[in-house]
């Protein structure tokens, strides 16, 4: 057997590890045994005599008979993942409407479109027509979908009665959340909430105001409360963007929801991004500061960030499957959220017609980091989906230089060290 390409031996103060993605297992070694591999490695001969080691080894696929055959097998199941026609997976923008007038949101220029009754029944026949589909996973998203609340109950009576497994997600400013509304949510069967706050009560309000520039956090908050008190099993999260502005704000907003315990709850950072290319702002962080920052939270705050270490199932963006697709107001699909309102990126309609196909055919099969070189030859290959498919495909297709790789390549040394202390702690 031969030492497995996308093993990945370090040392950090005084202490020896062994990372292998193809098993995505971190292994503490000793010092002489950490030596004894470094050496057989330089000398291209690895010779493993205690029969233990041996076979945990070829349990975490530190040996292997071929990398090339272990790399067929995880994109043999990309490709059914990507083919599965058993699930049906649709973003429905109910309006893209808004109450907030954010500083950085991209969809600032929409027009205020709200769903109609056609459309409505255009999409449950759309749904019908997926024959295969088991399963069915809706997200709402916006604009503000609550705007358009009495449509989201509209469509999930509708959806729920095809006999599908159903289950819904929506991403909300939170605003809107109470009263008549929160006391539907039941109804909904919304398993999860995303809900944004962008720092405290002066940051967030500065940034995340009323379109008539009111202020929206004490009030958010409130919801919240609110609607973990009623709804304590329903998964709630917490996005706080991020840019060179507000990172301070970050451990306050996660030490404010960390005295309340509430279950199934959790704060991340996101960092803002100007992916429709529409600004010079200096306050959108790069890569560097982002991994500053980031190492930082974990290091004075011990804040448990997925960053520092890749996720044990291997994530790859739901557009390379034929069977996601956001659906705008209007009954028109998008493979992406981020190309909702433009025009130019429109795919198809709810009713039948196609458009676009190149662009539809970019998205499922073009940019595929299994077939880019610098992909292949990158140790994060088996644990990495390539990156966002919408920057991959701007970069292959449209002429621009993103970097799409994730954070951890540029300092696997320390994001994995500090997954491995806090696993300590």
């Amino acid at each position: 057997m031969k030492w497995s390409r996308y093993n990945y031996l370090f040392e950090a103060e005084g202490r020896y590890f062994l990372y292998n993605s193809l098993s995505n297992c971190l292994a503490e070694l000793d010092k002489d045994g950490f030596i004894e591999l470094q050496q057989q490695i330089n000398s291209k001969v690895i010779e493993v005599s205690n029969q233990g080691r041996l076979a945990q080894f070829k349990q975490l696929r530190v040996l292997v008979d071929n990398d090339d055959d272990e790399i067929n097998k995880i994109r043999y199941v990309s490709r059914l993942k990507r083919n599965n026609d058993r699930h049906l997976v649709l973003t429905i923008n109910p309006t893209l409407s808004c109450n907030f007038s954010c500083i950085y949101c991209f969809e600032q220029e929409h027009s205020s479109v709200t769903m109609s009754d056609d459309v409505e029944n255009n999409i449950i026949r759309f749904i019908q027509h997926h024959q295969s589909a088991k399963s069915l996973d809706i997200t709402w998203f916006g604009g503000e979908p609550l705007l358009a609340f009495d449509r989201i109950v509209s469509l999930t009576q509708k959806m729920r009665a095809l006999g599908l497994d159903y289950k819904a997600h929506i991403i909300t400013n939170g605003y809107l959340l109470s009263g008549k509304i929160m006391a539907q949510f039941g109804d909904l069967a919304i398993s999860s909430v995303q809900v944004t706050l962008d720092g405290l009560a002066p940051v967030h309000n500065k940034r995340r105001h009323l379109k008539s520039g009111g202020f929206t956090f004490n009030r958010i908050i409130n919801n919240i409360d609110v609607f973990k008190a009623k709804y304590p099993s329903i998964n709630v999260s917490v996005r706080v963007n991020i840019d060179n502005t507000n990172k301070d704000d970050f451990v306050g907003v996660y030490e404010l929801f960390a005295k309340r315990n509430y279950p199934n709850f959790q704060v991340y950072p996101a960092f803002v991004q100007d992916l429709a290319g529409r600004s010079d702002s200096k306050d959108i962080m790069d890569r560097t500061q982002q991994i500053e920052f980031l190492k930082s939270l974990r290091r004075q705050c011990n804040i448990d960030i997925p960053v520092f270490f890749p996720k044990s199932k291997r994530y790859e963006c739901s557009v390379r499957n034929s069977n996601s697709l956001v659906i705008g107001p209007s009954g028109e699909l998008y493979k992406c959220w981020n190309d909702v309102g433009d025009e130019s990126r429109i795919v198809g309609n709810v009713d039948g017609s196609v458009r676009n196909q190149n662009l539809l055919l970019r998205y499922l099969v073009g940019a595929d980091p299994f077939e880019d070189p610098k992909c292949k030859s990158c140790i994060l290959l088996p644990v990495c989906g390539g990156g966002c498919p919408y920057l991959r495909i701007q970069n292959l297709y449209e002429g621009k230089d993103t970097n799409t790789c994730p954070l951890i390549k540029d300092n696997l040394n320390d994001f994995i060290w500090l997954h491995a202390q806090y696993k300590n702690r």
